[in-house]
């Protein structure tokens, strides 16, 4: 069953002539008497008697007209909240984020969220730039905070602001740790490379630039079990965004690196974003 096979049917049904049915829909008269004969075969029953030169619903007709015009208001209501999911004043906006929630970050949600009070924003975060990305392209998200994402094939980036990271260095390098070749010895724990390509390669890069390669640490998967136990224990080092973690441990000293290092944050888009998604990136561009 169709729906234009129910709306020729509805159509024959209110004007009682197929002819004019067909005038009522804009379309020629034999299409119209073809969809209501396929209806009536793949129903199995005789909707209309044609004995006369009006078409008269026959009693099975009527039983189904009721059901007709039923199935065609929800698929007219569905058509329009469609236009309104599109149009991003209804509906939900899926945001992924693998960026630290920033006061920037949750301004610009607010932001959308008064702009479009019908829309609900459900976000989930994930340690995984390329998962968020993966996500994105599949369309089982509508926008992602990322940090120096790669190319992926059907997104579109857009710059945010540059994001400082911190060294959360063991508390007895607090003093020497902003110069980073004082870090050679120590091993470096980041995420892995497939996660976040481009912050693991702006880690090394840095890294290379104070003379030295680092040494391979942990697989950064937890932040504050790595703080808590190998970073306090002295046996690793890591990058950090700024707002990530907090400054009350007396085993783990927070450093500013020289020179700064900082991580690109953007708005990843689809190809073809809603346009609550242009909403949420025109706000996250006015506070960066």
């Amino acid at each position: 069953m169709e729906v234009r096979q129910l709306r020729c049917f509805v159509a024959v049904a209110e004007c009682e002539h197929f002819g004019r049915a067909a005038e009522a829909l804009n379309i020629v008269q034999s299409a119209v008497s073809k969809q209501v004969a396929r209806l009536e075969r793949e129903l199995g029953l005789t909707l209309f008697d044609r004995s006369h030169r009006r078409a008269r619903l026959t009693p099975d007709g009527q039983a189904f007209l009721v059901h007709a015009r039923r199935a065609l208001r929800g698929i007219d209501r569905a058509a329009a909240a469609a236009v309104e999911i599109a149009a991003g004043t209804t509906g939900v906006l899926r945001i992924g984020s693998s960026v630290v929630f920033s006061p920037r970050i949750e301004a610009a949600l607010a932001a959308v969220r008064a702009a479009h009070p019908g829309i609900t924003l459900q976000v989930t975060s994930s340690a995984s730039t390329t998962g968020q990305l993966a996500a994105l392209a599949a369309d089982d998200l509508d926008a992602a905070f990322v940090a120096a994402p790669p190319d992926t094939p059907g997104v579109r980036v857009h710059h945010l602001w540059d994001e400082p990271l911190l060294l959360a260095v063991p508390a007895a390098y607090a003093r020497t740790a902003s110069n980073l070749a004082t870090l050679a010895d120590l091993p470096l724990a980041r995420s892995a490379h497939a996660d976040n390509p481009g912050t693991y390669d702006l880690m090394t890069a840095a890294c290379q630039a104070a003379g030295f390669t680092p040494r391979v640490g942990p697989t950064l998967t937890r932040v504050q079990d790595l703080l808590a136990g190998p970073v306090a224990s002295g046996a690793c080092w890591t990058l950090l965004p700024a707002g990530l973690v907090s400054k009350d441990s007396t085993a783990v000293a927070l450093v500013q690196p020289d020179p700064p290092i900082r991580v690109p944050a953007a708005l990843a888009l689809p190809a073809t974003p809603r346009a609550c998604a242009l909403s949420l990136l025109t706000a996250a561009l006015a506070g960066s």
